[in-house]
């Protein structure tokens, strides 16, 4: 069945592509094979084996007729272990047709990605990155991919209209509108969720302002209720740009309705501010800050819902020292636990009320990016890079306050550096061939004090993220890779449970003693800009000295990659 599928399909393209007046294919396939095994120690926790899962993803572009065009992923997958057609299945990883309604406006129907601004729709990216090299970020860009992380971008489902017109010569006004479903009703308790948002933009080469409203709401009607529930966020963006200042502005508000009665109508009200500027010191030194200040009742599912999934447990091991104690997701999961079935991928795609969970060993200062609720403080980023481009250099801070305590009128103090840098051997040295160090530190921390009647203990808890990388060419296309990183993290914190309607109920307390370290070699050739293969091991070491927990896991992979 799947082969007169697949030989459907192909002869479906072939009749297209002889109707349409342009039609264009593209596409990638990988082949990974996994092996994954625990310390000798543990003896009943069986060994992970993927042999070779090879996947093919055809895209489809095809211009239908002058107004309409057509495009679509297909996903052809098999297990090389199996030689026959068994292990195969076919997905559609998206479709989406697209056009003109009229010379100034386009659409968009189908899997869309959208995008705001960080304090109405925002994908923020995962934990646990300064500064990766090849090694992790073929891994990483494998994970976005499988799960539509492009950018900061959400993969929504459901329509955008957008258009732009000048008004002078060297301006222009741009507006979108777009509607998703979220979620779809069972018609008995599950109502149906949607989610929808409109932009509009005055853009110079001077000014530019912005107007931005989104909501969450869901349609009760017909169910058990006869209200609906609505998230709204208003902002407005205003920058302003000059030969090397820009300035930049966002404030607004959410409002949250916090019952389902008709007849008690309070709604929760948050609001936000965030201004800075960008200096373009010389041609080869940028420095930039910003303050924000963001009310503990600001709520934006669109920009503070995460990727991780932390509710869920690891898909590998997720039991250890002989299935007595059970792990959390940990860094390695968040880079190398690919899944190209999802079938129990922690990987999040769902846009809902509330905040999601989150990891603390990840540090606490802003989980949910720039629109984490109850922050007010500055953050600042400062670029270096040589006329040569032998080394960059980027270090940021950040330093940030409680715009109200939380459980007592003291307010917790944040604060987080990094540094990250990119030094070019091969440049400096006079090499043909590729060398390169890459390496970043991480440091964030959160700290309060408590009187001593209280007889509360201390907030004090510190995240660290180390990342050293090299990658050396011994040979024309065929390099060695090693990679290094450690995340640390060790203290206490109470963090808020929120009920339904946003408001703080109680706290739990969190601590923590525990190092993550991946140190890992590989051996990469690359056939073309386009086609690599990487061999590729590494030893996880965990170590929690709070839960008596240590454990090591040993990991093979073997990666093939071909685009075209």
């Amino acid at each position: 069945m799947r082969i007169i599928l697949t030989y459907t399909f192909i002869f479906s393209i072939l009749t297209i592509f002889g109707q349409y007046p342009k039609f264009e294919i593209g596409g990638l396939s990988r082949a990974l094979a996994d092996n994954s095994f625990l310390d000798e120690m543990d003896t009943v926790n069986n060994d992970v084996k993927q042999d070779f899962n090879l996947v093919f993803d055809l895209a489809i572009n095809g211009e239908l007729n002058e107004f309409i065009n057509f495009y679509s992923e297909l996903r052809l997958g098999n297990s090389l272990e199996v030689f026959d057609t068994s292990s195969s299945y076919i997905n559609l990883r998206r479709i989406l047709i697209y056009g003109k309604l009229s010379k100034n406006t386009s659409f968009e129907i189908g899997d869309i990605d959208l995008k705001m601004t960080p304090f109405t729709l925002w994908n923020s990216q995962e934990e646990g990155t300064v500064n990766e090299n090849r090694l992790a970020n073929n891994f990483r860009d494998i994970q976005r991919y499988e799960n539509f992380n492009n950018g900061n971008f959400w993969r929504r489902q459901g329509l955008v209209i957008k258009g732009n017109k000048s008004v002078f010569k060297d301006d222009t006004i741009s507006y979108k509108s777009f509607g998703t479903r979220e979620l779809a009703s069972n018609e008995i308790s599950t109502p149906d969720v949607f989610l929808y948002g409109s932009e509009i933009k005055y853009q110079s080469n001077i000014i530019s302002l912005g107007l931005n409203h989104i909501d969450l709401f869901s349609n009760y009607k017909g169910i058990n209720y006869d209200t609906n529930l609505n998230n709204h966020v208003f902002s407005t963006n205003f920058n302003l740009n000059f030969k090397k200042i820009k300035l930049h502005s966002e404030f607004g508000f959410s409002s949250l309705t916090n019952t389902m009665n008709n007849i008690d109508s309070k709604w929760i009200k948050g609001e936000f501010l965030n201004v800075g500027f960008n200096f373009d010191i010389s041609d080869n030194l940028s420095f930039s800050t910003s303050f924000r200040s963001v009310s503990e009742d600001f709520s934006s599912p669109g920009s503070q819902s995460k990727r991780i999934n932390y509710s869920l447990v690891p898909s590998m091991f997720a039991q250890t020292n002989n299935n007595t104690i059970s792990r959390d997701i940990s860094l390695s999961d968040i880079i190398y636990g690919v899944d190209f079935m999802r079938s129990n991928s922690i990987y999040n795609r769902t846009i809902d009320y509330g905040l999601d969970n989150f990891n603390p060993i990840f540090g606490v200062i802003e989980p949910y990016g720039l629109a984490t609720p109850n922050r007010r403080g500055v953050s600042s980023d400062l670029t270096f890079s040589d006329s040569l481009k032998i080394i960059t250099v980027n270090a940021n801070f950040s330093f940030l306050t409680d715009l109200v305590g939380e459980g007592i009128n003291t307010k917790r103090n944040y604060s987080n550096y990094s540094i990250a840098f990119d030094f070019s051997l091969n440049k400096l040295l006079g090499f043909d061939k590729q060398f390169v160090l890459n390496g970043g530190y991480s440091n964030s921390s959160s700290k309060r004090d408590h009187p001593i009647d209280l007889n509360v203990q201390n907030v004090n808890l510190k995240c660290n993220i180390i990342d050293l990388g090299l990658e050396l060419e011994i040979l024309k296309n065929l390099s060695v890779l090693g990679s290094y990183k450690r995340l640390f993290s060790n203290g206490l914190d109470y963090l808020s449970i929120r009920s339904n309607d946003f408001t703080i109920e109680s706290y739990n307390a969190f601590q923590c003693d525990l190092v993550h370290e991946i140190s890992s070699l590989g051996l990469a050739y690359d056939f073309n800009k386009k086609s690599s293969v990487l061999i590729n091991y590494q030893i996880l070491n965990f170590s929690d000295k709070i839960l008596d927990n240590s454990f090591s896991i040993n990991q093979f992979f073997v990666l093939v990659q071909i685009k075209f």
